[in-house]
């Protein structure tokens, strides 16, 4: 059975994407590599990507401009840039125009690129069970507001057929109370003083 593909890595260089591929192999998620921007966009379309690893210079498109790409249409996926450099100005560009999760230096530690790619898996799925259960918790609280809403409704019509009765009775006792409709008996006035 074909494993899911979950991360996405964009580099130029054929010989990176090929020693990826065969680093992630036993991994528990698939990954698409690509040197092609076009080929990565169509797969962010397709897959479920939750992790793009993108190189920070390539000759199409640089790797910032990719993830800021990314970021736009697909904003909760996790983004790596991979980088052979090091550019502090590259760096800072990243994280404010990509947001940019982390930084993975050329050559990379297979131990440190593994874990960070579960780690990103991790935060993402994390971040999608949070606004699944924002989600849940909005829509909760719409159904609570309708209900309380009709229930003010119904209690304000209930209290309006109910007084308008009361009223009448309330009146007419008052009037027996007061004598005007004849004598009445100290049991009667008993009753009728609780009645009121």
């Amino acid at each position: 059975m074909p494993k899911e593909i979950q991360v996405l890595f964009l580099d130029d260089e054929e010989s990176i994407i090929d020693g990826v591929q065969r680093l992630f192999i036993r991994e528990p998620y698939g990954i698409f590599g690509t040197t092609s921007p076009d080929q990565a966009r169509e797969a962010m379309a397709k897959e479920k990507i939750k992790v793009v690893v993108s190189d920070y210079r390539m000759p199409d498109i640089s790797g910032v401009e990719f993830l800021r790409e990314v970021k736009g249409q697909y904003p909760d996926i996790v983004k790596i840039l991979f980088t052979g450099y090091t550019d502090f100005s590259a760096a800072e560009e990243a994280i404010n125009v990509g947001e940019v999760y982390r930084f993975i230096s050329k050559p990379w530690k297979t131990a440190e690129l593994l874990s960070t790619i579960r780690q990103c898996i991790e935060h993402y799925d994390l971040v999608r069970a949070a606004k699944t259960k924002e989600e849940e918790l909005e829509f909760s609280n719409k159904k609570l507001k309708a209900m309380y809403e009709m229930q003010k409704e119904f209690t304000s019509t209930v209290s309006h057929e109910l007084r308008t009765p009361l009223e009448s009775i309330k009146t007419a006792i008052d009037l027996v109370v007061k004598r005007m409709v004849g004598e009445i008996n100290q049991e009667q006035e008993e009753v009728l003083g609780r009645a009121k």
